[in-house]
């Protein structure tokens, strides 16, 4: 009887540790009710950090280019079946002389198209949406699939515009931007509404994470599903039972 209970126990505790794995599962990247066809952008805070002093908005695009290179996110893209070599990330951040909605392609001007978190979340409807004031999801997932809570540079007003004072020549508080006070403006990656603008500036030689932004992704035909973690669930725990189940058979 020990026996039995013992097999049944360890399958239990087989499928549990399996599970815990699964539960951290992969990012994301082809969001759920997308059919392959259909066209979306990926958004991402970044794990590393760099200062806000260049005034060349290709530094931060390089940055973020750089981040995701061998990153889980990389990896994800690939799984999913991406071709790395024709995705693009950018920085969404302004200097002085360039606008984040600009560097980004998601100037209201053009409809874009839906965009969404790592993790499945959509964060914007289209590019209209995206700098209205607030987005429906907090960027605050990294390339290397962890939750960060953290300012952000960005140096960008909440309609995607270079950040300036009155006082001062436009774009000063934006990313390279010089002021008085050498310091710049930033999100944070825990909010909808302060996102990109906390109305709170930071020095600009603090190390701080950026945003990225993918170029328009298509999905793959036919796209490859990751099992939803509820469904993985249940499998992994019938294969653990009928494990502990098979151990008690064989010690009888």
């Amino acid at each position: 009887m020990k026996i039995k209970q013992l097999g049944l126990v360890s399958g239990v505790a087989l499928a549990t540790l399996v599970t815990a794995g699964a539960a951290q599962a992969a990012l994301v990247v082809v969001p759920p009710g997308l059919n392959p066809g259909d066209q979306f952008r990926l958004v991402f805070v970044t794990s590393g950090t760099r200062n806000a002093t260049s005034s060349n908005i290709n530094d931060y695009n390089t940055f973020v280019t750089n981040q995701v290179t061998g990153s889980a996110l990389a990896t994800e893209l690939t799984n999913a079946g991406f071709n790395l070599g024709t995705i693009t990330w950018k920085a969404i951040g302004s200097t002085p002389t360039v606008a984040a909605r600009d560097n980004t392609g998601t100037n209201p001007s053009s409809t874009g198209v839906p965009i969404y978190l790592i993790d499945g979340n959509r964060v914007a409807n289209n590019n209209a949406d995206l700098w209205d004031g607030s987005i429906q999801t907090a960027i605050n997932r990294t390339q290397s699939d962890t939750v960060l809570n953290d300012r952000v540079w960005t140096g960008t007003n909440n309609s995607g515009l270079p950040e300036f004072n009155s006082i001062f020549t436009p774009g000063e508080f934006s990313l390279g931007g010089a002021n008085p006070f050498s310091s710049l403006t930033n999100g944070q990656s825990n909010s909808t509404s302060l996102w990109v603008n906390d109305n709170i500036t930071f020095g600009i030689n603090s190390p701080l994470p950026l945003y990225g932004i993918s170029s328009v992704l298509t999905v793959p035909t036919p796209a490859v599903s990751v099992p939803e973690p509820s469904s993985l669930l249940g499998l992994i725990t019938l294969g653990g039972l009928m494990l502990g189940g098979a151990v008690s058979k064989a010690r009888k």
